[in-house]
């Protein structure tokens, strides 16, 4: 029969006491793990809460200055340029197309001209002038240098005067008056041409609504036997109407054109606007109504192209403006050189510059 085996109690204690100290040293590794792993998330997140706060909100004395988006602040510094394009919706501009068109960017002056003061009333003076019944004149006598015909320094024994003692005329159209009657002279050897009327006032018997521009001459024949009639255009006097032009007159009431002028035909009245403005106006046709309507329409310095003529002599540039067309008064002339301003008597003014 075999022997029964003793139990070692003793080496169960120690082999129990041994994993007991196993299990506790187990417990306190995982503690301490469980607690650094907690820690190094509440640090991590406390850091990146810290760096938040200093981001979002730094003190006032060392916040850095606001960075802009690069795309933002290079198209901040392009310049608008307007152009015939249709226009560019991915340019990132904050601007839009409404405040854009109601921009309107600063006149330049085109390269050779300035701009010069001019008084208001200007528009009412000049060789351009247009008085007729819906335009009446709206300056005196003592506002259109006047001169008597017959003192005049260059006057020749040419042509009659009707009433000497008080037929006046514009200085600068009186001179080249005398020059037409000269050279009229020369080339017919006939004195028969009369200086009837010049300046009137209006509504003055035989006046005229040009009279009282100082501009107007009204023409008349003295005949040998002492009768009197309108000049007509038949040799010898057609000279006149074929050469008035090279000295800055026109007809000014054709009979072809009385339904613009307002005023018949019947009278022999030459008006004095300066050379070239005479001469295209008989090259094309024109009565003085044509032609600044022809030259407010489409030759307008701000819209229209400028009209450039020749003489046989000096080329012209020749251009409306407008009265106060960007709220002011002032009127844009070539630099240098040589030109006239006039008003037309209604809205603006005529320049005419020498440029060859």
């Amino acid at each position: 029969m075999a022997s029964k085996r003793r139990i070692r109690w003793d080496r169960i204690s120690v082999a129990a006491i041994v994993l007991v100290l196993l299990i506790f040293l187990l417990g306190s590794c995982v503690s301490r793990c469980t607690a650094n792993k907690t820690g190094t998330a509440e640090t991590s997140k406390e850091s990146s809460e810290a760096t938040a706060e200093q981001t979002t909100a730094p003190p006032a004395e060392t916040q850095p200055p606001e960075t802009k988006d690069p795309a933002a602040q290079t198209m901040a510094n392009v310049p608008v340029m307007i152009t015939d394009a249709e226009p560019s919706h991915d340019l990132g501009s904050t601007t839009t197309a409404a405040e854009e068109s109601s921009e309107e960017p600063a006149y330049v002056l085109p390269a050779g001209y300035q701009e010069i003061p001019v008084q208001a009333n200007a528009v009412y003076s000049g060789t351009l002038v247009l008085v007729n019944a819906a335009n009446p004149s709206h300056l005196g006598a003592d506002e259109l240098d006047l001169e008597q015909v017959y003192y005049a320094d260059d006057r020749q024994d040419t042509y009659e005067i009707s009433y000497p003692g008080h037929t006046s005329l514009n200085k600068g159209a009186l001179a080249k008056f005398n020059r037409l009657m000269k050279a009229y002279y020369s080339a017919t050897a006939n004195k028969e041409i009369m200086f009837n009327y010049g300046y009137l006032e209006t509504n003055q018997e035989k006046s005229n609504p040009e009279s009282s521009t100082g501009l107007d001459v009204q023409l008349h024949l003295k005949h040998d036997d002492g009768a009197y009639e309108y000049v007509q255009n038949v040799a010898p006097y057609s000279w006149l109407f074929d050469h008035m032009a090279s000295y800055g007159y026109i007809l000014r009431y054709p009979p072809d054109k009385s339904d613009l002028t307002g005023e018949r035909g019947g009278y022999t009245a030459i008006r004095y606007v300066g050379v070239p403005h005479a001469a295209y106006m008989a090259e094309k046709g024109l009565c003085l109504e044509e032609y600044l309507d022809m030259l407010k329409k489409e030759h307008d310095f701000f819209s229209g192209t400028i009209l450039e003529y020749s003489t046989s002599e000096l080329t012209y540039h020749i251009y409306y403006v407008p009265v106060g067309v960007r709220d002011n008064l002032s009127v844009p002339v070539p630099k240098g050189g040589s030109y006239e301003i006039s008003g037309n008597n209604i809205d603006g003014f005529i320049v005419t510059a020498i440029v060859g």
